[in-house]
């Protein structure tokens, strides 16, 4: 091969690996559960649903009942620990309540993890939680702030 046919294949691969460099998404942050990602309001008519729903079996304020176990604090932060807020969403979805489970409302569920993330003093922010699995999938439970 000529010097012009290598410096021709050189240009071009130099050049393709620009172009994946460039089409490479930047970083973006992670979501977490200490990001603000539901509203007050949201946490209020999740306060709601449990005080209907779930209050037999969690207890007032989840703090835990005679069938339901504890839905805050340490132990519970800790066995969601590095797991999404969609995986919380798809449990409660499958299992409660647990009588009838696969009836609740998939806004109420948002709903009611709001108010279970307010009530482990994890922060507000201005948009609510999605009902969305996919959207909720993003979102990483951590049981100390990252």
């Amino acid at each position: 091969m000529t010097v012009w046919r290598w410096s021709l294949i050189a240009a071009l691969v130099w050049a393709g690996g620009l172009t994946q460099i460039r089409a490479q998404p930047a970083d973006t942050p992670a979501q977490t559960v200490w990001s603000g990602v539901y509203s007050e309001a949201q946490a209020y008519r999740g306060e709601k649903v449990v005080d209907t729903v779930c209050l037999g079996c969690h207890g007032a304020g989840l703090e835990g009942g005679d069938s339901g176990p504890r839905l805050v604090g340490e132990h519970f932060l800790s066995a969601w620990n590095k797991k999404s807020v969609g995986d919380l969403f798809d449990f409660i979805f499958e299992t409660m309540p647990k009588n009838a489970p696969r009836t609740m409302r998939k806004e109420d569920i948002a709903s009611v993890i709001a108010y279970m993330l307010k009530h482990n003093d994890l922060p507000a922010g201005r948009q609510e939680l999605s009902a969305e699995r996919d959207a909720l999938a993003q979102i990483t439970i951590f049981a100390t702030k990252p």
